[in-house]
């Protein structure tokens, strides 16, 4: 007779038990050994034969966007503080750049606060010397420049008239450019009581920033008053405007930032706002009327803050999000009537849902008028009215005496040689060809981001 074997215990017990069971030899009458054996033979048969089974589940990454936000001067500085509460779960970092040392009083430690240009301006605001800023923020450049290295958006706000907002903004954004970094700059006009010479600074500044960055939004305080009663204290009027723009700031982050039905991505914004020089119209509305959809469309064309219009834009991009109960025709409806604006502009639009949004719908919206574009478009325009012209004088045989002038070697008829017209006008003609080329490259590609339903056949 076999000598028996006796299982000891393990700590692990299950383990040990399965282990020893399957190691050890066949009690007569038992079935335990052979049940385990069958088991485990099941399952390494299953595993070859279903390879899926061994898959686990993928854990979706979001790819997190480096977006710098910098307020400049008081001003900047001032806005910097409800940004940072409205959009600080956004992965976004904050920082305030001034040549006053009393920023990281008046700020205290919920921001990094980086001073520049000491020698020059000696620890001290700049007033209204918008030179001294800039040689302040010159003094410090390639400091400056390692804020903005690395980035992946740089978002700069700036009060503009003053001196730092009006005089050292501009460098800034200059040294974006020169990183090739996407930026969005929203800058606030002065009131039309601080004084004409102020205004004439914030203009100018305007100007350049705009040669510089990728997006730029101005508002003009003046239209504060649409919005809040003149009565208002001064302080609560410029904290209202503080939140509008935190608020619209926020609602992008979220859109390009999170997942959503039919998705718009930092990609998407960085195709609106490939070039320089480009103005925005920013729109944003909600509502949860009865008539929802028309309420929505007042709101979002009809922003005071935001200038601009948005008619004029050549590249749109909006999300319209809601609750489970958003339909399709609604969704259709809207951004039917946005596309109207301009139905030579490219269209990027993304869906998205929200509990939170339960019977409402909200709609943001970005337009961005480039003026390269806008002045290439006229002279498409210009050249097609001409086609048309020359078309309709030969029906009316209104052409036969510039036809026979060109044949006799005269561009009128009177003997004249037309040979440094031709020359002057071959070089603009050049210029139109490769505008209408690219033109219709640019048609050609936009037809797949308007969505089917607004695809004209």
């Amino acid at each position: 007779m076999k000598k028996q074997v006796k299982i000891k215990k393990t700590k692990k017990i299950k383990t040990g038990l399965k282990k020893t069971l399957k190691n050890a030899p066949l009690k007569e009458g038992s079935v335990l050994p052979l049940k385990e054996k069958a088991l485990e033979e099941g399952k390494k048969a299953e595993k070859k034969d279903s390879p899926g089974l061994n898959l686990k589940p993928t854990k979706l990454i979001m790819p997190k966007i480096k977006t710098k936000v910098v307020g400049i001067g008081f001003g900047g500085s001032s806005m910097l503080l409800e940004l940072k509460q409205r959009i600080s779960g956004a992965g976004a970092s904050f920082v305030a750049l001034d040549t006053d040392e009393k920023i990281a009083k008046r700020i205290g430690r919920k921001v990094k606060t980086i001073l520049f240009g000491q020698q020059t301006a000696q620890g001290l605001g700049t007033g209204m010397d918008c030179e001294l800023a800039r040689k302040a923020a010159l003094e410090d450049k390639e400091k400056l420049r390692k804020i903005f290295q690395g980035q992946d958006l740089i978002i700069f706000i700036a009060a503009l008239g003053g001196g730092v907002g009006s005089g050292a903004s501009p460098i800034f954004a200059e040294l974006v450019k020169e990183e090739k970094t996407l930026s969005l700059g929203f800058f606030t006009m002065p009131f039309e009581f601080e004084g004409e010479k102020k205004m004439k600074m914030a203009k100018k500044a305007a100007l350049k920033l705009k040669e510089s960055l990728s997006g730029v939004v101005i508002a003009e305080n003046e239209k504060i008053f649409q919005l809040v009663d003149r009565k208002t204290p001064l302080k609560k009027a410029l904290a209202f405007l503080d939140g509008v723009f935190a608020a619209w700031l926020s609602e992008i982050m979220d859109v390009i930032l999170k997942p959503s039905l039919i998705n718009i991505d930092f990609a998407d914004l960085r195709t609106i706002l490939k070039d320089r020089n480009n103005e925005m119209f920013l729109g944003q509305a909600t509502s949860m009327a009865p008539n929802r959809v028309e309420e929505i469309l007042k709101q979002l064309f009809s922003n005071p803050i935001f200038g601009g219009s948005p008619k004029k834009a050549n590249r749109i991009l909006f999300n319209i999000s809601g609750g489970k109960d958003l339909k399709l025709k609604e969704v259709e409806v809207l951004s039917s009537e946005i596309a109207n604006l301009n139905t030579r502009a490219k269209i990027i639009f993304g869906v998205s849902e929200n509990q939170k949004l339960a019977g409402k719908i909200k709609v943001v919206l970005i337009a961005v008028s480039s003026a390269q574009q806008i002045e290439e478009q006229k002279i498409v325009e210009k050249r097609k009215n001409r086609k048309l012209f020359k078309g309709k004088a030969k029906k009316n045989g209104k052409g036969k005496a510039g036809e026979n002038g060109i044949k006799n070697g005269n561009s009128n008829g009177n003997g004249k040689d037309d040979s440094e017209e031709k020359k002057r006008k071959s070089g603009l003609k050049a210029k139109e060809d490769k505008i209408e080329e690219e033109e219709q490259e640019w048609e050609s590609e936009a037809t797949w981001e308007v969505p089917a339903f607004l695809r004209k056949p």
